[in-house]
């Protein structure tokens, strides 16, 4: 919050309204909080103001100028001749640029499609087959600061269903890490995400009806 009457109080603490300003802004603050916290703030205003002298105030409107014995003038510099005629910059071939910037646009690319299956020191893959329903799965588990990404990848899932992964974690908790149809190809990636970090995680269940199809686990 802030108020208007805010801006007097430097004049208040100095002395500077008349009785009767003063007294109207003192009946004022009595209510004011915001104008109370600010008086607090400023209070020391007047103490350090005594304490600076004219003379430190009292500066030359113009610099003096400086003594040659003291600071001596750098000579000037001699004059460059200037060429009647510029040369003509030859034109450099741009070949190398353009290959590097094709190697770069490659890099990036790949890295786009590779960054996705790193499994660094963060990271664990896990395996898993159900004799049941014939589904075949496979996690990359990469630890992050919020808690773990997943990523799946699934194969002979029954087509046109919608499917949900469960996450457990061995405290006994549960979280959804992601829904997706099971309309996908075998080797698709599908992507997740629990808050439950990498070792803490007991299990990951693929459901489909309230029905494991299979369960992912260390």
């Amino acid at each position: 919050m802030s108020c208007a009457r805010t801006v007097a109080l430097g004049a208040y603490l100095l002395g500077s309204l008349d009785p009767a300003e003063r007294s109207a802004f003192e009946r004022h603050v009595h209510g004011c909080t915001t104008c109370r916290r600010e008086m607090v703030r400023l209070a020391p205003l007047p103490g350090l103001l005594s304490q600076v002298r004219l003379d430190d105030l009292e500066l030359p409107f113009d610099d003096p100028a400086p003594d040659p014995d003291l600071w001596p003038l750098p000579p000037a510099p001699e004059p460059v001749p200037v060429p009647l005629s510029l040369p003509v910059p030859t034109r450099r071939r741009r070949w190398p640029v353009l290959i590097g910037a094709g190697v770069l646009v490659v890099l990036v690319a790949l890295g786009a499609v590779v960054v996705p299956h790193l499994v660094g020191e963060d990271a664990v893959t896990w395996h898993a087959s159900d004799t049941t329903s014939g589904v075949v799965a496979s996690a990359d588990l990469v630890g992050k600061s919020w808690g773990t990404e997943l990523w799946l990848t699934v194969e002979n899932m029954p087509p046109g269903l919608r499917c949900k992964l469960i996450v457990h974690d061995r405290a006994g908790r549960t979280e959804v890490g992601g829904w997706w149809g099971t309309d996908h190809a075998p080797d698709e990636r599908i992507p997740g995400s629990t808050s439950f970090p990498v070792d803490q995680i007991e299990r990951l269940d693929l459901v489909v009806d309230m029905e494991v199809l299979v369960s992912v686990r260390r």
